[in-house]
C-alpha cells in the first residue's frame, strides 16, 4: 500500500507591508516567507495593499501577496481582520503574526475564520525596555510598558508556537512567558545572514564616511545621541586636521533640519560634515549607502534584535554594535570571542563611560580600515554559514510538529 502524499503545507502571514517601508518587522516577514516558500510551503501574504512592484517582488519569492478588502470607513487594521480572498480552496494550516502590529489580527483570523490553523506568533520587541527610553511622551512609560508587555504576552499565550526574535527576547520570554496551567513552546528565531555580497570588499576611496542607519526619530533609544557624541571623541583624539563625513539615514519627513542641528552640536567638531536623509525602503538606495560607507554604527541602548546591523554585515561593511542589542548577543553567541569582542562594544547607559569606549572603538576602526574589512568580511563568511534562513524555516515548521496528510 502507498503513502499518499502530503500537500504543501498552506501558510499564511499577516503583515503591515510587504516591502519595507516602515522597517524591520517587514524586512524579517518578507525574508521569512520567502525562507518558507524556498522550503515547500505554500506561501501567502495579506496585507493592506500592493504595488505592482510588490507584487512582482512576492512572485519572484514564489509568495502569492492577499490583499485586504476594507468596507467604508475600516481602518487597515480592521480591513486585516476581514477573511482573505485566498485562491478557491485554499485553507491556510498554519497563520503567523507579527507582534502587536499584526499579532492580534493573525489571532481573529485564526480564531473567527480558519479554526482549524495553528498560529504562530513572532516577538520582536520588549517593551518593559523600550518604553523607558522614549523621551518626550505624553503619557506614563510604566504604564505604556505595562500595557503593551500584557498585550504580548496574552497575544503569545495561546499561540501553537511563539517565536521570539533573536537571544535577547528569547531570554526575556522564557522568564515572563508562564501561565498558571501551561506554557506555550517556544521556538527562537535567528534571522539568516546569507544572501549578502560573497565577494571580497575594498577599502572605499576618498573621505570616510560614518554611518548610521535605521528610524532615528527615537534619537535616544536608538543611541543617535551617543554615536555623534562618539564620532566628535574620536576625531579628538588623534585626527585632528581629518574629515570625516557622517551619514544619517533614516529620518522622518519634516525633521531633517531640526536632527541634523543636533547631530553638529552633538558631535561638537567642525571637522565633520553631516548629512540626514530620509527613511527609505530602496534596497538599491541602502546598498549603495553601504557600499561607500566605512564604518556603521549601531549603539542603540535598548534594542530587541537590530536588522540595520545585520544587513551591513551582510554587505561585507564593518560595524561596531551595541551588547544592548539581539544582534550583538547573537555575535557574540557565535563569533570566536576575539572576533566578537572587535565588533560588539559594550553601552553602559552611562554616557561619560560609553562616550570614550565608542570614540576609541571608531577611532581605531577608521585609522585602520583595512584591518576593519577584513574584520567584516570574516564575520560576514562565519555569520552566512552558521545562520541562514534555510535553516531558520527548518527550525520553525519542526516547532510546528507533524501534520496529518
Amino acid at each position: 500500500m502507498f503513502a499518499t502524499p502530503r500537500t504543501p503545507l498552506r501558510v499564511l502571514a499577516v503583515c503591515d507591508e510587504w516591502l519595507p517601508a516602515h522597517g524591520g518587522l517587514s524586512t524579517l516577514n518578507r525574508s521569512l516567507c520567502t525562507a518558507l516558500a524556498g522550503s515547500g510551503c505554500d506561501m501567502y501574504c495579506v496585507v493592506p495593499g500592493a504595488s505592482p512592484a510588490e507584487r512582482e517582488d512576492a512572485d519572484a519569492a514564489g509568495v502569492t501577496l492577499v490583499v485586504s478588502a476594507p468596507l467604508p470607513g475600516m481602518s487597515h487594521l480592521q480591513a486585516l481582520m476581514r477573511r482573505p480572498q485566498l485562491p478557491e480552496g485554499i485553507m491556510p494550516d498554519v497563520v503567523i503574526g507579527h507582534g502587536r502590529i499584526t499579532g492580534q489580527v493573525a489571532k481573529s483570523l485564526a480564531d473567527d475564520h480558519f479554526p482549524g490553523a495553528r498560529r504562530i506568533h513572532f516577538v520582536h520587541m520588549d517593551p518593559n525596555e523600550i518604553e523607558w527610553h522614549k523621551l518626550g511622551q505624553r503619557d506614563d512609560a510604566g504604564t505604556r510598558a505595562d500595557e503593551r508587555s500584557r498585550i504580548e504576552l496574552a497575544l503569545a499565550a495561546d499561540a501553537t508556537l511563539v517565536v521570539p526574535v533573536g537571544p535577547r527576547l528569547d531570554a526575556w520570554l522564557r522568564r515572563d512567558l508562564r501561565g498558571p496551567d501551561s506554557t506555550p513552546p517556544l521556538v527562537r528565531l535567528d534571522p539568516g545572514f546569507d544572501g549578502g555580497a560573497a565577494v571580497s570588499r575594498r577599502v572605499p576611496e576618498g573621505r570616510e564616511q560614518i554611518m548610521l542607519m535605521g528610524r532615528v526619530n527615537d534619537a535616544r533609544t536608538k543611541g543617535v545621541d551617543l554615536a555623534a557624541r562618539a564620532v566628535g571623541h574620536a576625531l579628538r583624539l588623534n585626527r585632528p586636521f581629518a574629515e570625516w563625513d557622517l551619514l544619517v539615514r533614516g529620518a522622518s519627513a519634516g525633521t531633517s533640519e531640526d536632527l541634523h542641528a543636533r547631530l553638529l552640536r552633538w558631535i561638537g567638531h567642525r571637522s565633520v560634515n553631516v548629512t540626514v536623509r530620509p527613511y527609505t525602503a530602496d534596497r538599491t538606495a541602502i546598498r549603495r549607502d553601504l557600499l561607500r560607507t566605512s564604518l556603521l554604527l549601531m549603539p542603540g541602548r535598548v534594542e530587541g534584535y537590530g536588522l540595520v546591523g545585520q544587513e551591513a554585515i551582510m554587505a561585507g561593511t564593518p560595524v561596531l554594535v551595541s551588547d544592548r542589542s539581539g544582534l550583538g548577543a547573537l555575535l557574540r553567541e557565535v563569533l570566536p570571542a576575539e572576533l566578537a569582542h572587535r565588533v560588539v562594544v559594550p553601552v553602559d547607559r552611562d554616557d561619560k563611560a560609553d562616550i570614550p569606549v565608542w570614540g576609541h572603538r571608531v577611532a581605531a576602526v577608521l585609522l585602520d580600515r583595512e584591518a576593519a574589512f577584513a574584520t567584516a568580511s570574516a564575520v560576514r563568511d562565519i555569520m552566512a554559514s552558521e545562520r541562514t534562513w534555510a535553516s531558520a524555516a527548518r527550525r520553525l515548521l519542526d516547532g510546528l510538529g507533524p501534520f496529518s496528510a
